[in-house]
């Protein structure tokens, strides 16, 4: 088998099907669906592993068992792919902020809050930060990426439930603005993103985020003027 045969198999080969490498024609939706997200998680491992200059698409599509094209066509561009990767790492935690409803804007808060918590002390979401603070600099457009697809969702979703929040008299007026979007994340997830990104693990399981989340609450809901919910 020459050079290009190998790279036209392994170009065929769905690496999500219990590790067969067959020709299976045209791919259904959901098996390419299948194989991106496979790629994907496949380049974050690495990314996460050998930071962003340490990582080649050569060993991504190695690890993968696909070919550089499978790639290429895909993301035409090592940068292109790692703002795929940082993309899908929050695509579902981004869904379910957007669908949640205004019955309670202080709950919905709330709620939005721990997902966040919960987020930025995941090991996928710390080795991206761990990335950014080596390589950003470096690479500009990457934090830009970041910024506009973790930070600013978070930051917009609180300003809208803040707002909601002051309409319907949850909370004391003038407390529907950025600056108290931006207190509230730092206060939620300053102290715990630090011990994290330093090696730690002050929140290791659900017991201990939860009491850190409830006194956190309990304080952000007294500087609002609100009664604990």
């Amino acid at each position: 088998m020459t050079k290009s045969d190998a790279a036209s198999h392994m170009d065929m080969a769905h690496p999500c099907l219990e590790g067969k490498k067959r020709r299976c024609g045209r791919p259904t939706p959901s098996a390419t669906e299948q194989l991106d997200q496979h790629l994907l998680e496949v380049a974050a491992s690495l990314f996460v592993e050998h930071g962003y200059a340490g990582t080649s698409v050569d060993q991504i599509a190695r690890k993968a068992s696909a070919s550089k094209q499978t790639l290429y066509r895909r993301y035409p561009s090592k940068e292109a792919l790692f703002k795929a990767v940082i993309t899908n790492l929050t695509a579902s935690l981004l869904r379910t902020m957007a669908e949640a409803p205004l019955k309670d804007p202080l709950l919905e808060l709330k709620h939005v809050s721990r997902l966040m918590l919960d987020f930025v002390v995941r090991p996928d979401a710390l080795g991206t930060y761990r990335i950014l603070i080596a390589d950003a600099y470096r690479y500009p457009s990457l934090i830009t990426h970041a910024i506009e697809n973790i930070s600013e969702p978070f930051h917009a979703s609180f300003e809208r439930l803040l707002k909601a929040a002051q309409n319907a008299g949850e909370i004391e007026a003038g407390h529907d603005n950025a600056t108290t979007a931006h207190l509230w994340s730092g206060l939620l997830t300053g102290w715990p993103m630090k011990e994290s990104l330093f090696g730690l693990k002050p929140l290791e399981d659900k017991a201990a985020r939860d009491a850190f989340f409830e006194h956190a609450w309990a304080l952000f809901l007294r500087g609002m003027g609100a009664k604990p919910v």
